[in-house]
């Protein structure tokens, strides 16, 4: 039998539009493959560029939030204290210990943070000596795992195994180093936790390098302080027993201070004399060469000169006077100073 020629012509045009209607079915499906393909990667890339801006974003908020806790903090151990727990809850490490560098460059330990260090941690230790004296030198971040990390640590209160990573971090200001940091973690710290650290640890270099400034400058104060009451002590005891009698006066000539040797030659008690002008002590006569001397010290002159003082019995005591111009710190006259020796101490009496 003979096919019919329209009959085939019929299926082979149906075969024809099936397989042209395939075609293009499969190309849909694989452009709309395609298509989805890049809205995935589309998202996927603005999922961690989301990722990241948060992550950035939320770098600097702990920075701003450490900066914040640790300015006005006046001594090492609140500021190691604070800075310790502040990273340790951030970046969940279960122990962590802070060094601070002292005077003589060494790193002195300041604070510690839950857990227990093992002997590995000194007291004190210079830089290059040990591995967290290596990374002083260093100015690097390092990351300790394994053994290396576990050794340096043993179990504390909170540490209920030997930590997975130990992360040594020097505080680095410009060419300076004012601290060190060590943190314990439990589980293998991840880039996160580590940029996170990476971003706090300028700000918390800056804070400490001040604070190790102010409490150098209220020790030395201290120590100035502690000297210049030393030094006054000394200058009042020798005020205070001086054989020579001591008398300052201001600009009006009146009594500032006196020594007790000084009271004794004017034969008057001391509360009796402050206040008073060394007018109120000598006759007319006497007076003009008081007179004289005060215009000395006021053009800056100093002068030895012998004078008569009257006691309130009428007694005059000859004195030698050695006086000199009081100045203030800017070079302004603000009275006088004399030494006065009683002459009677040294004149024979006439046979």
């Amino acid at each position: 039998m003979n096919p019919d020629p329209q009959g085939l012509a019929g299926w082979l045009t149906g075969l024809g539009l099936s397989l042209v209607f395939l075609a293009l079915w499969r190309g849909a499906r694989r452009r709309e493959a395609r298509l989805q393909q890049t809205l995935e990667e589309s998202l996927n890339s603005s999922r961690e560029a989301t990722r990241r801006e948060q992550t950035r974003a939320e770098r600097e908020r702990f920075s701003r939030e450490l900066t914040l806790a640790l300015q006005g903090i006046g001594d090492l151990e609140t500021f190691g204290t604070t800075l310790l727990e502040g990273l340790c809850r951030q970046i969940e490490a279960g122990a962590a210990v802070f060094h601070y560098r002292d005077e003589e460059g060494n790193y002195r330990l300041g604070a510690g943070y839950a857990g227990t260090a093992s002997p590995a941690f000194l007291a004190c230790y210079a830089p290059g000596e040990g591995l967290a004296g290596q990374a002083v030198l260093d100015r690097q971040r390092r990351l300790l795992q394994g053994e290396a990390a576990g050794g340096l640590w043993v179990s504390g209160a909170t540490l209920a195994s030997a930590p997975v990573n130990v992360i040594i971090a020097p505080l680095v200001r410009g060419e300076q180093v004012p601290g060190v940091i060590e943190l314990a973690l439990l589980r293998e710290a991840d880039a996160e936790a580590l940029a996170l650290l990476d971003g706090a640890l300028p700000a918390a270099a800056l804070s400490l390098d001040i604070l190790l400034t102010q409490v150098r400058a209220r020790r030395d104060l201290a120590e100035r302080d502690r000297q210049l009451q030393a030094s006054e002590g000394r200058l009042r005891r020798l005020f205070a027993t001086a054989n020579e009698g001591i008398w300052t006066i201001d600009s009006q000539a009146r009594t500032t201070d006196l020594n007790p040797a000084m009271a004794e030659i004017l034969g008057r008690p001391r509360e009796e004399i402050l206040g008073r002008t060394i007018f109120e002590f000598v006759d007319a006569a006497n007076e003009a060469i008081f007179h004289e001397q005060i215009q000395r010290r006021q053009q800056g002159e100093t002068s030895a000169y012998e004078i008569a003082l009257s006691r309130p019995d009428g007694t005059q005591v000859p004195c030698l006077f050695n006086s000199t111009p009081l100045l203030d710190d800017e070079g302004t006259r603000i009275g006088s100073f004399a030494m006065v020796a009683d002459l009677r101490r040294f004149r024979q009496p006439s046979a």
